[in-house]
């Protein structure tokens, strides 16, 4: 053997086993850093010594004195609460107290009241039995009376007529004056006895009778100046019997045959009467406002804004 194949494979052999030495010797205490190791080996494995020390420390030691301060504050604590809860008693004693202040308040209050409401009540009842008496009164007198001014109407309605027919008659003074005066006479006697009599009966309260008076009459050419008023008695007469359709027939006559006979403006008031009695106050409304535009006398006038009132 050549001493260069001898010497190739003593390298060889020795690169081969350094690696199998050094791994082998690694935890022997003269190779390496032994007291890296030894600390090492020594946290994974600790010593028997140091397990009394854990024990004593579990046992008592610094959790004995920690115990004692939380025990000191458990303690502590408690008494902090019940101050607290005294001073909240003490504060809802004092808002119940005042809540109970302010109800004896109110109570009184409401008694005020209730004695003036007590006070009043009476004083207010009266007040309302006065105006409907008044109001009642006047009401069945003006319905008494209305007999009489229409009869005044009619006569004023009467003269009126004549001295139209003087003077287109062209005569004297002198000549003209008897026969006048006659007439007056005969006038100043009062109406046809036939519509006296129905006018009676409508007074009286027969209204039934009134009607057939008033039509049998109506049947004898009775004279222009009394047509008007018969119808409008007779419409008077079913109000008063509270048939307010036929009512509402002989007014609406008396205002398409004579729209300026004296009894226009009471027919509108009446026809006005019989809608809201009829229960259309809406169209009673209408026809009593339409009634103030033909400027109606002061009496008629007066009786239209009352029961406007009395509708609205």
């Amino acid at each position: 053997m050549s001493p260069k194949k001898f010497l190739f494979r003593l390298l060889v052999i020795f690169l081969m086993a350094s690696p199998l030495v050094l791994n082998g010797c690694s935890y022997i205490p003269w190779i390496g850093d032994s007291e890296e190791e030894d600390l090492a080996f020594e946290e994974d494995f600790p010593f028997e010594d140091e397990e009394p020390a854990k024990a004593t420390k579990d046992a008592g030691g610094d959790d004995d004195f920690f115990a004692e301060d939380g025990a000191l504050a458990d303690k502590s604590g408690g008494d902090f609460s019940s101050i607290d809860q005294g001073t909240d008693s003490k504060e809802l004693k004092g808002d119940v107290e005042s809540l109970q202040y302010q109800q004896e308040a109110l109570v009184s209050k409401v008694r005020e009241l209730e004695e003036i409401l007590s006070t009043l009540e009476p004083k207010v009842s009266a007040t309302q039995e006065r105006l409907e008496g008044s109001l009642s009164a006047a009401t069945s007198q003006s319905e008494f009376l209305q007999p009489e001014v229409d009869e005044l109407k009619l006569k004023v309605n009467q003269l009126n007529e004549e001295i139209s027919r003087l003077k287109r008659g062209g005569t004297r003074m002198a000549s003209t004056g008897g026969s006048a005066g006659n007439r007056l006479s005969t006038q100043g006697s009062g109406t046809p006895a036939e519509y006296n009599k129905a006018l009676d009966a409508y007074r009286a309260g027969n209204y039934d009778e009134s009607i057939l008076l008033f039509q049998n009459y109506a049947l004898n050419n009775p004279p222009m100046g009394l047509k008007d008023n018969i119808l409008f008695w007779i419409g008077s007469n079913y109000v008063k019997l509270e048939m307010y359709d036929n009512a509402i027939k002989q007014f609406e006559t008396v205002l398409n045959q004579f729209p300026r006979g004296n009894k226009a403006h009471d027919s509108r008031l009446m026809l006005g009467i019989s809608y809201y009695k009829k229960g259309e106050a809406s169209r009673a409304i209408e026809v009593l406002e339409s009634a103030l535009k033909y400027n109606p006398p002061s009496d008629v006038k007066g009786k239209i804004l009352a029961q406007l009132n009395e509708i609205q």
